[in-house]
């Protein structure tokens, strides 16, 4: 067994000095994320209602991602997301809520939930390349899985609304770092329609501040903490459909190039 991962590693150790594939870095976080604003009406009747509303604004929710950047050469970056975000709230209704056409009285006890689940995908390109200062631009596109629905605790009445959608923002990122490799980051995704869009109005943004330290001697396995503002929403008058949302998010994170992890692993010619 022995020889045979040896000689696997010998087999590989061409492979990776030959690859355009210059660093694989992937990325875990989580930590509470707060809703500062979920408003929403849904139906040609609808009833407009707040996060205060659906008692949204009560706790913390644990939130969490999962990232995963390639990078090609010194110039070019493919990054995958996955952002799951998915909360259950329970509320007394203060006020009738029409959802879809089905009316929640006042006094009405109902579960809601908010699904908005991202899968992300992202091209950067390296405009500057300096040995402690990089700035990255290019473009995002975004599958949004999205369900937010109503159901009265005694089953008496139900109402949602799903829908799956693609998103594109615009997108850069700069770094900064220390000679200790302590580094401080800002990433954003943004795009709005500006109502160019025939009758949706909408728009997105998601902009993270972040602070990295090095875990190891060589700094390619960082621990971060970092500072997320997300939001975005849209008013589609064709579908009677109106959310905007708002929400922040403190986390703790881990990234680790695993291209430079494999060839520290590897043996020496």
């Amino acid at each position: 067994m022995r020889i045979h991962l040896l000689t696997l590693m010998l087999m590989t150790t061409p492979a990776l000095a030959q690859s355009p594939l210059s660093a694989l870095v992937a990325e875990y976080e989580t930590g509470p994320a707060y809703i500062f604003q979920n408003d929403g009406r849904y139906g040609p009747t609808g009833t407009s209602y707040e996060a205060d509303d659906l008692n949204q604004k009560d706790n913390l929710y644990r939130s969490q991602r999962i990232a995963l950047e390639a990078r090609l050469g010194e110039r070019h970056g493919i990054i995958l997301l996955y952002a799951p975000f998915d909360i259950t709230t329970r509320a007394t209704l203060t006020k009738d809520i029409d959802f879809r056409g089905t009316v929640f009285p006042t006094g009405t006890v109902v579960d809601s939930r908010y699904l908005f689940d991202g899968y992300r995908a992202s091209y950067l390109y390296r405009l500057v390349n300096g040995e402690r200062f990089t700035w990255d631009i290019g473009a995002s596109v975004q599958i949004r899985n999205a369900l937010v629905s109503l159901g009265a605790v005694d089953g008496t009445r139900y109402a949602k609304e799903s829908d799956i959608g693609v998103v594109g923002a615009l997108k850069t990122r700069l770094r900064y770092e220390l000679p200790s490799r302590v580094w401080a980051g800002l990433e954003a995704d943004a795009l709005s329609t500006f109502g160019l869009l025939g009758n949706t109005t909408g728009g997105i943004y998601d902009v993270a501040l972040t602070l990295g330290l090095p875990l190891n001697t060589k700094g390619d396995v960082h621990a971060y903490a970092r500072l997320r503002l997300l939001g975005g929403g849209a008013d589609v008058t064709s579908r009677d459909i109106y959310n905007w949302g708002n929400f922040g998010f403190a986390v703790l994170g881990v990234q680790a190039d695993l291209v430079s992890l494999v060839e520290s692993a590897l043996p020496r010619p």
